[in-house]
């Protein structure tokens, strides 16, 4: 059995707006890709009739981990690719219709999905989904790889859909908590007029890590300021619980801020939904991502920098110095 850490692949952005109001430029922001592409690489390596030699030939037992605590197996024989997955507090999502919207996004390409645990080499599994390699899906054969190898953020954004959907309905929840890691959360709630508040409590382990996180932060704050951007969600951190969580129990510590976008009604009602949950979900290890890169990026510099300072200390040696001859206290020559 193999197994792979979830070092996911980041997708260069050309100059533009992606949802939250940030700008990516080519060669200094990555946003990282939704898509899992291990997944997806073992997907397109076996579906479709043209590779049944190929399916029979390289059977598949492959454990894949992502981010926030997920894992996945995949299993494939010649006939059938099946892919599991845990997530933390899986049965959270069951009570906002995740079954539901699994079951709608998969069943259209007969892609069978089980919602019973089950044990892969003593590991237990969530829920999953089965599909029949040899079946041709043509010109949509891609977008079905795309789909499953997304399968996390579809998991994670049934208590959004649940929740807009309550709002509509003008019966919606004061606030909902989505523990999705272990000691990190996000909170909905309703909030003034259409607006739809989301919280993150966000935890970091290093105190330099905030120092750099905090100026990140700052753009998503000031982004609103050029009129281009003016429709873009409402950003804002602390280190104290906003107002909107008032009397509701939440992670608390010297290591854990709070983030906050305010979404409008026409990014949670209309077809710009999926793209705004995707975005949402998607910001923590976006964040986490950056700082981690900016880190890097320091100690380079600092290498670099000392580096050339030796390499300046070092020319400034003189040739007399490096020839003088060694003796001891009597005279006898060490050289």
């Amino acid at each position: 059995m193999s197994q792979t850490q979830g070092g996911r692949k980041g997708v260069k952005i050309r100059p533009r707006s992606l949802g939250f109001g940030m700008r990516y430029r080519e060669n200094l922001m990555i946003l990282l890709d939704t898509i899992h592409p291990n997944i997806k690489q073992a997907l397109i390596e076996r579906m479709g009739p043209a590779r049944e030699e190929f399916r029979q030939a390289n059977p598949l037992e492959y454990m894949v981990v992502d981010f926030d605590d997920v894992q996945y197996f995949l299993k494939a024989s010649s006939e059938t690719f099946t892919i599991y997955c845990s997530m933390l507090n899986f049965d959270k999502y069951e009570n906002f219709g995740v079954k539901q919207l699994l079951e709608e996004k998969y069943n259209k390409y007969d892609i069978a999905v089980s919602m019973t645990k089950q044990l892969q080499h003593d590991a237990s599994y969530d829920f999953s989904l089965t599909f029949d390699l040899s079946t041709d899906y043509g010109s949509e054969n891609e977008a079905v790889c795309d789909s499953l190898a997304r399968v996390k953020y579809t998991v994670l954004s049934a208590p959004f859909f649940d929740y807009f959907e309550a709002v509509r309905a003008g019966n919606a929840p004061e606030v909902r908590r989505i523990p999705y890691r272990a000691s990190e959360s996000i909170y909905i709630k309703k909030g003034k007029e259409d607006q739809i508040i989301v919280v993150f409590s966000v935890t970091f382990d290093e105190k330099k890590d905030w120092s750099i996180a905090e100026v990140f932060l700052r753009e998503f704050s000031d982004v609103r300021r050029e009129p281009s951007l003016q429709n873009a969600p409402v950003a804002s951190f602390s280190r104290n619980p906003p107002g909107e969580l008032d009397g509701v129990k939440v992670e608390e510590g010297e290591d854990v801020i709070y983030i906050s976008f305010v979404l409008f009604k026409k990014h949670w009602d209309g077809p710009k939904a999926e793209q705004s949950i995707g975005a949402v979900l998607m910001f923590r290890n976006y964040l986490h991502y950056h700082v981690k890169a900016s880190k890097t990026f320091m100690h380079m510099r600092m290498r670099k920098t000392v580096d050339s300072l030796m390499g300046t200390l070092n020319r400034a040696k003189t040739s007399a110095e490096a020839a003088v001859e060694k003796k001891t206290w009597s005279g006898r020559s060490l050289n």
